[in-house]
């Protein structure tokens, strides 16, 4: 009898040595989370794995979030590589090795005689993961640069590709794609419970419920379904730390973050036949602000919430070596789709470019815009 999709999961991940938990370029609280509490569990089951989040700064982790799993912001190396050298005929004497100038060089000393070319060899080894779990990557090209540089890797290892969208091409080996989730938390808890409720630990409750109320902005987006308010009362039964993640989310910030917000409201423009909102924000307002650029995420996600005729988020931001622009989209709009002619990197519901044709933030915007209109189809009359 074949095995569920749930059910091959499970196989892969036991016979997994070593696992790579990976999520999306310009990943969400949602994402994160969710890439957060698949590595507390495969740690709680004893099992070897590495959890990659683009861009994560482990000084920003939520206070909510446990201190495990290390996360790193990069994919590092897939495949080591070997040298060998034949010591059967001469043995070795001594070894030595030094990095200079970018090179690595190696010293190898005979007791007697001395070695030829013939007795080296140079190899790759094997990939340093044999299984990789995907979270909230609807496609191959949401994986950014990660993918790019390592698309081999991607398609001879077995992928497990855990998601919620609607847009989700079913890239993996075994796919458990939850179209009635409203987050990839929430798909992530599904397969957990059809595995095993009893993994549900304090920490993975925590961590999923959160990437759930920062999807639904605390519960209160359309798509909210009555088995979200399910899962998130099971989640609380079992330990989830509610009253931190609101706290966290919502109730702490910055006055630094809440000016900044201020300058982008004050200057939101909208053209209300496509649905694009735009806003821009300077060098100069950061510095007064005392913000950073991470600080602009909260406007979009209150856009995106509460404008449902935003299709299109564009925010301007000037920076010394050119203006870096942020694009969020909504369904069936790609944000990767619309800056492509640019040049720009993303997932279908975020990404980014940055022109380098100058810092006059105003003339950027504007030719930026006028070639974004196009792009974008008209809502009928």
């Amino acid at each position: 009898m074949a095995l569920k999709s749930h059910e091959q999961v499970v196989e892969l991940v036991s016979r997994a040595s070593h696992i790579l938990v990976v999520t999306r370029e310009h990943p969400t609280v949602d994402s994160a989370c969710a890439a957060i509490a698949t590595g507390l569990l495969l740690e709680k089951l004893g099992k070897s794995c590495d959890v990659v989040i683009p861009g994560w700064q482990e000084a920003d982790r939520p206070k909510f979030l446990s201190e495990k799993p290390l996360v790193h912001d990069t994919l590092g190396a897939i495949r080591t590589f070997h040298l060998t050298l034949d010591v059967s005929r001469v043995p070795l004497s001594e070894l030595m090795y030094d990095v200079k100038d970018g090179k690595l060089d190696i010293t190898v000393i005979p007791k007697h005689s001395e070695w030829t070319p013939k007795d080296f060899t140079f190899r790759h080894g094997d990939d340093r993961y044999d299984l990789v779990i995907a979270l909230d990557i609807p496609d191959m090209a949401s994986l950014g640069e990660a993918f790019r540089s390592k698309a081999d890797f991607f398609y001879r290892t077995s992928v497990i590709n855990i998601d919620h969208h609607s847009t989700n091409e079913y890239w993996g080996q075994v796919n458990l794609v939850d179209l009635n989730a409203v987050s990839a938390t929430e798909a992530l808890y599904t397969f957990v419970k059809d595995w095993n409720d009893m993994h549900l630990t304090p920490d993975i409750a925590t961590a999923i419920l959160a990437g759930m109320i920062s999807k639904t902005r605390s519960f209160r987006t359309a798509n909210v379904t009555p088995r979200t308010l399910a899962v998130s009362s099971e989640l609380i039964e079992r330990g989830a730390r509610r009253g931190e993640i609101v706290t966290s989310l919502w109730r702490n910030r910055s006055v630094a973050t809440l000016k900044l917000w201020g300058r982008a409201l004050a200057r939101l423009e909208q053209d209300r036949d496509i649905g694009l909102v735009w806003t821009s924000l300077t060098e100069g307002d950061f510095l007064e602000a005392g913000a950073k650029p991470a600080d602009i995420e909260g406007i979009v996600d209150e856009l995106v919430a509460y404008a449902p005729e935003a299709k299109v988020v564009a925010i301007f931001m000037q920076e010394r070596d050119g203006i870096r622009v942020h694009v969020y989209a909504t369904p069936p709009l790609s944000a990767a789709e619309l800056l492509r002619p640019f040049g720009g990197t993303g997932t279908r519901d975020r990404a980014v470019f940055i022109s380098k044709e100058g810092t006059d933030l105003t003339k950027t915007a504007q030719n930026f815009l006028e070639r974004l209109r196009a792009m974008i189809p008209k809502d009928p009359v």
